[in-house]
């Protein structure tokens, strides 16, 4: 099949290009019945749903999301968040990411971006539809939401990895007069008091919201280990593009350059920070949080840091309270897959971090991730069955 043309928008709008469609998420009738469900509107399940509608225009797909609008997820993170992944790099398949003023999408173009991408290509989208138990029949899945229950001959579970904060447990030792919070519950230095903060994280988000709390705040940046700073530009373009044209983006998730870079911790793109570190404008400790005593947080490396405040940028557990299937998560809730194929025959992943490739947490991965999902689904059932397997 060839590949699908790109078109523009405009993503703070939701606008896509004259004459396309009005968007079709929302709450219509919930059908009882449908192929393929996807569970989550985020770029993972857009992106198996885009892919599902070229390869497999036969089956029927429905994407539901509790959220109330495509895109959600973005506009509750913090207000100056932008991707560190370029313009090009942050595009689904078959939709072009606008210009913009900076080199990377804010959070507002990409939840635009995703409600635009779900109008132009006329994804069938239910929000404000949760999916509170999904079970295992003789004939394939049924789904349990507050307007009723959808049945599917298969399911692709496409909520992504973010679901729980993570906060270490070092945090309950804390006395009660230190101001804590989780990076997800941030939205602007005025959340947190003045004075000094302590951002603890390695990784892009750690880094951000130093950056963030800089002009207004004493900060100071506990990581695990040395900060792995990569230049966002390497001669004149953007570093990912030698990434990709070196075959590194696409690295097989098991291969030896994603073992690398597991083993070396989060990248943080952007050398931003550096200046502020070497000037003494940001303290960085580098230890791990092992404990913590009234106002100190304890380090692996024996030092005592004492914080006022604490921004927790320390990540998340994913989560599937919902998923009432035997074998799909092993003894810690965790999924269990083979680069997105469940053992469970009809269940399918997507969004997960390293599903087959060193890429496949970011928005780059979607599409190959989608297209290899979606020929085990079209490979599942023969044209025609489906339908005759859930009574139609």
């Amino acid at each position: 099949m060839t590949a699908a043309p790109e078109t523009a928008l405009d993503p703070l709008t939701a606008r896509g290009t004259p004459g396309q469609t009005a968007p079709t998420e929302g709450r219509g009738p919930l059908p009882g019945q449908v192929d393929v469900l996807v569970v989550g509107a985020g770029q993972a399940g857009l992106g198996a749903a885009h892919a599902l509608q070229r390869k497999a225009p036969h089956l029927s797909v429905l994407v539901v999301d509790g959220a109330e609008q495509v895109g959600h997820t973005w506009t509750q993170r913090w207000d100056s968040l932008q991707l560190f992944t370029p313009r090009h790099f942050s595009r689904l398949p078959g939709l072009a990411f606008p210009d913009g003023e900076h080199p990377s999408p804010s959070r507002l173009e990409m939840a635009g971006y995703l409600r635009t991408y779900a109008q132009v290509w006329e994804l069938r989208v239910r929000t404000s539809t949760p999916v509170q138990r999904l079970t295992r029949t003789s004939e394939g899945f049924v789904a349990q939401t507050p307007d009723g229950e959808v049945r599917a001959a298969q399911v692709v579970v496409a909520t992504g990895p973010f679901h729980d904060r993570f906060v270490p447990s070092a945090a309950a030792d804390l006395e009660a007069g230190v101001t804590q919070l989780h990076s997800y519950d941030y939205d602007r230095p005025g959340d947190l008091p003045p004075g000094a903060v302590t951002v603890v994280g390695g990784g892009n988000s750690a880094a951000q919201l130093a950056l963030d709390l800089l002009g207004t705040h004493a900060v100071t940046l506990i990581t695990p280990g040395d900060p792995w700073f990569i230049p966002d530009r390497v001669l004149g373009l953007s570093t990912y593009w030698p990434m990709q044209l070196f075959g590194i983006l696409g690295a097989d998730a098991h291969g030896p350059v994603s073992r690398y870079v597991r083993r070396r911790g989060d990248a943080i793109f952007g050398r931003q920070l550096v200046g502020p570190i070497e000037r003494g404008e940001v303290t960085l400790l580098t230890s791990r949080v092992v404990g913590a005593s009234g106002r100190s947080l304890v380090l692996q490396d024996g030092t005592r840091s004492e914080v006022q405040t604490v921004l927790w940028c320390t990540g998340f557990h994913a989560a599937f309270p919902w998923l009432d299937v035997p074998a799909a998560l092993d003894d810690e809730g965790q999924p269990v897959h083979d680069r997105g194929a469940s053992p469970v025959t009809g269940l399918h992943w997507m969004g997960l971090p390293w599903q087959s490739r060193l890429d496949s947490s970011i928005v780059h991965g979607i599409g190959p991730d989608a297209r290899r999902t979606v020929e085990r689904v079209a490979g599942a059932v023969p044209a025609g069955r489906v339908r005759a397997l859930l009574g139609r």
